[in-house]
């Protein structure tokens, strides 16, 4: 739910990940500021908080759950199906050209 939170201009923030997540939060805003008024966490002594906000992110997260940012990428590569052997009924010798060419890309590549 929480992806991460932030203290800027005096405002603590709260990233969430889904749009359900911030509605039960923004139900919850003011029991988390009378609970700070009570006890202030470690980290935020040296901090004054003013105001609570929330707010939905898509991004992947750039620290934290970086999981999927650190998966290695499979290459995926396909067998060349076409063979090459077609007619070239073109009368236009430039496309002629350009369709030749690209017959001998595909029986180089299922050459080799």
């Amino acid at each position: 739910m929480i992806k991460f939170s932030y203290i800027k201009n005096k405002i603590l923030f709260f990233v969430l990940n889904h749009p359900g997540a911030k509605q039960e939060f923004d139900n919850s805003i003011q029991s988390i500021k009378s609970a700070l008024k009570f006890h202030t966490p470690t980290e935020c002594e040296n901090e004054t908080i003013t105001d609570i906000k929330a707010f939905v992110t898509h991004k992947p997260a750039l620290h934290g759950d970086t999981t999927a940012l650190t998966q290695p990428r499979k290459i995926v590569s396909y067998r060349e199906r076409a063979t090459g052997n077609f007619d070239i009924p073109v009368h236009d010798e430039k496309l002629r050209e350009l369709i030749l060419s690209i017959q001998k890309i595909i029986k180089e590549k299922n050459d080799t």
